[in-house]
């Protein structure tokens, strides 16, 4: 009951205008933290004296053009300007002891003092590639120029350019190395499939902290992010567990010493789908048509419709002969959303701080929306003080309330019965009742489904808090020696509330019931909570020593984790009254629960040398220790090793290659595990056995006791990468042209596997996961980038590409049977190199036969039955044994496979411009080498079960007349695209794989493309705003790729029966406005 409250509390007083007051109060005190120097505020005595108006011009340092859009702030308050297209700005009510800072992308950020001066001119400096950018790496930061690590990052700028509410979208094509591939635009559901170099789920760390999985990666707000790190090779080692797969460093952005300086984001979007669903599947009549058609073709009378009957179809006029069109009236032309943010940034040389609130809501694709919905509140603080001297606290506190509300049978089986649906049967019964009707063809209501007062619903509501405090000391009496403790206290809590209600069905044209009795209604109520705590105590050691700069960290780190639920279900026998367990009945009620515990130590330690910043080396590793395993395989050791060579900076070279600005050569090594298998496996003593352990002695008696552990395995363990990487990053002309370059490898040992030896049947017990699987992997990636200025036109190229392949080295399986078992299915080949992932078997086509009297001499296809079903227009497959017959042995490894997986190649291209007061961002993803598959006897086909036929079936093989005999060698035939429509597949090669129906998927998107104007500053300020930007945005604008995947989108799996009846992914219009001040 106690947990019941806590959830009660989170769900009700955290919900609607409550929750956005709660947050709002919480920026408003966060904000009592900036003091401001008194010399800023006005009204102050003697202040006015001490101002002045200030001009200059800005330009470029390379060219002396005059710079537009350069941003210029007062340090130390709010006022600030942006320069006009000559360059020049005008700030007024400046300290005349005051500082100005000018700032732009792609130059480095200059402080110059005013020192009472009226005018002050400024040339800016451009970046040469960001080598000075500090980066985020694990347990600490690096400048760019030292790494020697596979390290790939972006900035706040370009991931709030892609407008998406999932984080991952907007990350997409934009780092070298990471592969993303979107399933779906359901609102509330975030499960992007994300890996680094296609080694799988990427470890997620914010703030210092390991947090949870990806899925609450997609959910940030976005504008709270400064910065993403990712670590592609031995860099991630010093993560060790959960390392293997690459790790993902979030930075969320800080305050700083000024004003308050507040901002406010807001955007309204109209969505539609990506994938063409201008025709899905034709009308009452048509369908008919068809049906007989097919039926005539097969043999077979099912539901024949009678030529009387047809013509009354045909006409359309009379009662229970119309056509309704159930996509039409179920699904909106487009949908909407919207989202807000309102962030706070300021401080003083003692406290700074960032505080933000952030809104989004998500509409669904159907008309009757009350059953889809997703809202978001999230809540960031981030306050740094000095506490002493030497002496620096950091708290950080970020909150999250979801509510997610979607249909009780789910999307997928909605979207399958609103195109199935036969079209010549409506809603409700037509004797004016308002009854819903049973309509084929999965005799059910997709109506009644939708609505929430009919079938129930299902809702989440979920609550996650993250909580850190950082203490750091520099020590006095060590140069360079700081020591630190950080304490993290995460938690959720998940309140799942599902209401199934049934209904009454009715027959559409008597208005008789269909279905004699209605189950009853059932209420489950599932309330989970989670808690992490993590505790880091930390020393770290920077000094340099002339020409030699050395960096230590050592880091010892406990964590804990708790995980407990509780269920409780009951049904309505009589009356349904409330969403409450305590409403329902005592009949067939359920209860259950779980509970679990993990716990885990880690060493690791990190050491960094160069000398004279041109001869890197790094040295890393990590002891792991998992609660999972038996004490003797219970820690893990993960080294890595990584070096650098700056070769630009050697005299020889810059000599040699002038046009070179830097140049660095590089290499690394290292060892990661990963956390797997059941716990406690090698536990001899009885488990509790609970109700399916129990047994019947006595009749009408359980008995529950405890039941044997099985085969105990003391040697499972960590699950071993070995990651090899080298590489090289190339500046030149000073920032105009960059490239980073890597080649990689990693070899996987020990995943879980269960030997395939046969056991006797009166052994009793099954054997255990073991470490038994290996496989290998390898690619490249790279990225270029070039940058200029022309005038007052700065523009911006970058491109990122990423290829990788899996190799299985070892995969547990049943001994093979024959030489072709070997060749077709074996996991080892005779160079030890293993077998490719990812091959898919298929049959060769060689066209297509267009007279039934060339089956007489070609391949039987069709077992006992010859050719006998087969029809013009179906595929001529190649006999590749010349045995006469079409099977199993004919089959090539011809086609890439898809579902399931990132595809190996993933390129994006991204391109940013600038001229005056505009500036336009444009963004293109895309994927290859990986395939489709495409049904034809399920949803996107036909067949006895579905009353439905897609459009694309208008364009077939048919014969000329109606009453012809299509097994007659005299029949005239009519070529359509399409072969002739037969019940299903069987006994042909129709049904055979083939690249028919599974398609090249390579693809190539327009991502994101945004217009936007800043207005002019005179403008703003007459407003009393310091900056406004009014944006245009559209995303997911439009897809090159097969024209046979447009109704399904490449992007997405093809989902359950490759029918690809999931959720869409949406396009998306969006307007804009930025506002600060």
């Amino acid at each position: 009951m106690e947990k019941r409250n806590v959830l009660w509390f989170f769900s009700n007083r955290f919900s609607g205008k409550l929750a956005v007051a709660a947050l709002l109060l919480m920026a408003v005190f966060s904000s009592a933290f900036a003091f401001p120097d008194d010399a800023s505020r006005k009204g102050v005595p003697g202040n006015e004296q001490q101002q002045t108006t200030v001009t200059g011009k800005i330009v470029d340092a390379t060219t002396g053009e005059p710079m537009a859009g350069v941003n210029i702030l007062v340090v130390g308050t709010t006022i600030g300007a942006i320069s006009g297209a000559d360059g020049s700005y005008t700030l007024q009510a400046v300290d005349r002891n005051g500082s100005l800072r000018f700032s732009f992308i792609g130059y480095v950020t200059q402080t110059v003092p005013v020192n009472g001066r009226s005018v002050v001119n400024v040339a800016m400096q451009p970046e040469v590639t960001g080598l000075e950018e500090v980066v985020v790496v694990g347990y600490g930061s690096q400048k760019k120029e030292t790494l020697t690590g596979s390290v790939a990052s972006v900035k706040t700028e370009q991931l709030v350019s892609t407008k998406s509410i999932s984080v991952a979208a907007a990350i997409q094509g934009k780092i070298p190395g990471v592969q993303i591939r979107q399933q779906t635009g359901e609102p509330g559901t975030f499960n992007s499939r994300i890996s680094v170099r296609g080694f799988g789920t990427p470890l997620l760390v914010i703030d210092g902290v390991v947090r949870d999985q990806m899925d609450d990666f997609e959910r940030l707000n976005p504008e709270d992010i400064e910065s993403i790190s990712v670590l592609k090779d031995a860099a991630a080692s010093i993560y060790g567990l959960g390392a293997a797969n690459g790790v993902f460093i979030v930075t969320t952005k800080k305050g700083f010493a000024g004003k308050t300086e507040f901002s406010l984001n807001t955007m309204y979007s109209f969505k539609k789908p990506t994938n063409d669903w201008k025709t899905i599947n034709v009308d009452a009549y048509t369908m008919r048509y068809m049906w007989n058609e097919m039926s005539r073709n097969s043999e077979n009378s099912a539901n024949v419709t009678a030529p009387s009957e047809l013509e009354k179809w045909k006409a359309g006029t009379e009662p229970g002969y119309t056509d309704y069109n159930w996509w039409a009236n179920l699904v909106r032309d487009y949908v909407t959303s919207s989202e807000l943010t309102f962030n706070a940034r300021g401080g003083n040389d003692v406290v700074t701080y960032f505080t933000s609130f952030g809104y989004n809501n998500d509409g669904g694709y159907f008309k009757n929306n009350e059953l889809m919905q997703y809202d978001r509140y999230t809540f960031r603080n981030n306050v740094e003080a000095k506490l002493a001297k030497g002496l620096k606290m950091n708290i950080s506190f970020y909150g999250r309330y979801e509510n997610t509300l979607n249909p009780t049978r789910g999307t997928t089986w909605t979207f399958k019965r609103i195109i199935t649906n036969d079209r010549g049967i409506g809603p409700y019964t037509l004797d004016g009742k308002h009854n819903y009707t049973m309509v084929p063809s999965e005799n059910t209501n997709v109506f009644a489904e939708l609505s929430r007062e009919a079938s129930g619903y299902n809702q989440t509501l979920r609550f996650q808090y993250q909580s850190t405090v950082d203490l750091n000391y520099e020590v006095p009496f060590v140069k360079g020696l700081s020591i630190g403790v950080l304490g993290a206290y995460d938690g959720q809590a998940n309140d799942t509330r599902r209401l199934y209600k049934n209904f009454m069905l009715y027959d559409y044209l008597s208005g008789n019931p269909a279905t004699t009795s209605v189950a009853p209604t059932t209420f489950q109520n599932t309330i989970s909570t989670f808690r992490r705590m993590e505790v880091q105590t930390k020393m770290i050691y920077r000094r340099n020593f002339g020409p030699h700069n050395v960096a230590g960290t050592l880091v010892y780190q406990a964590r804990k984790i708790d995980n407990n639920s509780v269920m409780g279900r009951r049904q309505y026998d009589d009356l349904y009254t409330k969403d409450i367990i305590d409403q329902g009945s005592l009949t067939n009620m359920r209860a259950g629960g779980t509970r679990s515990e993990e716990a885990y130590l880690s060493f690791l330690g990190r050491f960094n040398y160069d000398y004279k910043g041109k001869y890197l080396l790094e040295v890393s590793f990590r002891e792991d220790g998992s609660y999972r395993y038996a004490p003797s395989q219970r820690w893990g050791f993960f080294p890595a090793v990584s070096a650098g060579w700056r070769i630009g900076q050697e005299s020889f070279f810059k000599n040699t290659f002038a046009f070179i600005s830097d140049m660095k050569l590089r290499a690394s090594w290292g060892k990661s595990g990963q956390d797997a298998g059941s716990a406690f496996q090698y536990y001899e003593g009885y488990s509790w056995g609970g109700v399916s352990g129990g047994f019947i002695f006595a009749p009408g008696v359980l008995t529950l006791g405890m039941v044997p552990p099985g085969i105990v395995n003391s040697n499972l363990t960590w699950v071993n990468t070995t990651t090899y990487d080298a590489g090289f990053d190339l500046d030149m002309w000073r920032g105009k042209l960059g490239l980073v370059f890597d080649v990689f490898k990693r070899d996987v040992i020990g995943e879980l596997a269960t030997r395939s030896t046969q056991l006797p049947n009166t052994f009793g017990a099954s054997f255990p996961q073991e470490n038994l699987n290996s496989r290998w992997q390898q690619g490249f990636d790279f990225s270029i980038s070039h940058r200029n200025t022309i005038g007052q036109f700065n523009y911006g190229l970058s491109g990122s590409f990423t290829y990788s392949r899996t190799w299985l080295k070892h995969y547990e399986r049943n001994p093979n049977q024959s030489t072709w078992d070997v060749w077709k299915n074996g996991n080892d080949t005779y160079d030890d190199q293993g077998r490719i992932l990812g091959r898919q078997w298929g049959y060769k086509r060689d066209g297509i036969y267009t007279d039934i009297t060339q089956y007489e001499t070609a391949p039987l296809c069709g077992g006992n039955q010859g050719n006998y079903m087969m029809l013009p227009g179906m595929d001529r497959i190649v006999d590749v044994n010349g045995d006469g017959v079409i099977d199993g042995n004919d089959q090539l490894p011809i086609m890439w496979s898809g579902y399931g997986t990132n595809p190996p190649m993933q390129f994006g291209l991204n391109m940013n411009a600038s001229y005056k007061n505009f500036e336009l961002i444009v963004s293109f993803a895309g994927s290859s080498l990986f395939t489709m598959s495409k049904s034809r006897t399920d949803q996107w086909g036909y067949g006895t079960q579905y009353r439905f036929f897609l459009a694309r079936y208008l364009d077939r093989w048919h014969t000329e007349n109606d009453t012809d005999n299509p097994r007659d060698p005299a029949t005239k035939w009519i070529p359509g695209k399409w072969e002739a429509l037969t019940v299903n597949a069987n006994n042909t090669t129709t049904g055979l794989s083939t690249d028919k129906w599974r398609v090249d998927a390579t693809y190539v998107r327009l991502k994101s493309v945004e217009l936007a104007y800043n207005l002019p500053q005179k403008y703003s300020r007459m407003i009393g705003l310091n900056n406004v930007r009014v944006y245009l945005n559209g995303y997911n604008i439009f897809t090159i790729c097969n024209d046979f995947l447009k109704d399904m989108d490449p992007e997405r799996d093809e989902g359950a029966y490759a029918a690809g009846n999931t959720y869409p992914l949406m396009r998306s219009y969006n307007i804009g406005l930025n506002i600060k001040f």
